[in-house]
């Protein structure tokens, strides 16, 4: 894999300031005054990049403050709470949703991010900002199904999932689970009836709690990253509704080639991060060159390549090893691709609308066994660590 080294961007440095003008002397020092402070997912940056960042920008690595985050709603409420302390916060896509909508976002000047032009058309405009004036996607993933090849059939169709009479369900009976975040539960369900995501009418979701109280005898429960992934490593569970990041992990942490991840024939959704800038930002240009400087190609690729979830700059392709381009985990296929979808952007009203069909779904059936998996998947693990890796 072709990578952009650490004397590459000495050399681009020194060819910028060697003809010692004056101009370019004054703004070197101005640079090497400011600084940048930085608030991300634990676990979710090559921090080497941050050291050739401080070379490229002029700053000395002193003055670039990286924290990370578990729960991003921390993050909103910092944003909320005004002086965040921060100049560049990436952000999970609902956060974004409700980040603009309070306006608590700087607009981006994309005069400065001339990289821009290389993110994928597919992510220049999403639910959470229709426009692309606040935000530029960080990384994507998507939410499928893990499963342990040596003990499950491979995933296929949304009717091994949903549908009883299909079989699936009734052989692997109580060793398949699914997400507790409702959104993704009823997203996946619509697809299987042929329903748009966006459709919340009445009767969809009258059609959507049938099925899912039907599925529900079947399961072991509705669960969190700390329930599936133990359960995929120690073969409790065969098929888990999972965030593909999970799945990443028990790849290549755990070494377990036999946990694979797929992404049904009628789709699945996906999930976007984004680089944002605060509205009450300190250092705004240099926020811009940190995210013109992320969105290079061969940057972007190192990045990729190194935390397992995938860039939405088309050029990395180029750079990036075989290995991870072919993970299904980490890149979706282009022809299941055409089939996703984002998570629509809803309104408190539809929230509850959610949250009462699941309410209903759980209080449906007395399943044996399922109470005890319900405590045990806990309420904060999916969306806590489905971007830690």
């Amino acid at each position: 894999m072709a990578k952009l080294s650490r004397r590459d961007f000495l050399k681009a440095v020194v060819v910028g300031i060697v003809s010692l003008s004056g101009a370019k002397i004054v703004r070197a020092q101005v640079k090497s005054e400011k600084s940048l402070k930085i608030y991300n997912w634990s676990y979710y940056i090559d921090e080497t990049l941050l050291d050739e960042f401080s070379e490229y920008a002029g700053i000395p690595r002193s003055r670039i403050v990286y924290d990370e985050y578990d729960d991003p709603n921390v993050v909103l409420s910092k944003l909320e709470a005004g002086k965040s302390g921060y100049d560049v916060v990436i952000l999970p896509d609902y956060v974004l949703d409700i980040a603009r909508r309070k306006n608590l976002l700087l607009e981006l000047n994309k005069s400065l991010i001339p990289n821009y032009s290389k993110v994928d058309e597919k992510f220049r405009s999403t639910p959470y900002d229709p426009e692309g004036k606040y935000s530029v996607v960080y990384m994507w993933g998507s939410t499928g199904f893990g499963y342990r090849s040596d003990l499950a059939e491979k995933i296929t169709s949304l009717k091994q999932i949903f549908d009883p009479s299909y079989g699936f369900l009734e052989k692997y009976k109580r060793k398949i689970t699914m997400l507790e975040e409702p959104m993704e539960v009823i997203l996946s369900c619509k697809a299987y009836l042929g329903k748009a995501p966006d459709d919340w009418s009445d009767s969809t979701m009258n059609e959507v709690k049938e099925v899912l109280i039907k599925q529900k005898d079947y399961l072991a429960a509705y669960a969190g990253a700390n329930v599936y992934y133990e359960g995929l490593k120690n073969a409790s569970i065969y098929v888990a509704h999972a965030y593909n990041g999970d799945i990443v992990r028990l790849q290549y942490e755990e070494g377990l080639k036999e946990v694979s991840f797929a992404i049904p024939e009628e789709g699945a959704t996906i999930w976007t991060d984004s680089m944002c800038i605060p509205r009450d930002a300190e250092n705004i240009e240099l926020a811009h060159e940190f995210i013109n400087f992320m969105l290079e190609p061969e940057i972007s690729a190192r990045n990729s390549e190194y935390i397992k979830y995938a860039s939405p700059v088309t050029e990395a392709k180029e750079y990036i090893s075989e290995e991870i381009l072919n993970n299904p985990a980490v890149y979706i296929p282009t022809e299941l691709y055409k089939k996703m979808w984002y998570t629509p952007s809803i309104d408190d009203a539809t929230r509850r609308k959610i949250e009462n069909l699941m309410i209903e779904v759980k209080a449906a059936k007395k399943v044996p066994g399922f109470e005890m998996a319900l405590t045990l998947a806990g309420t904060a693990a999916a969306a806590a660590l489905k971007k830690k890796f």
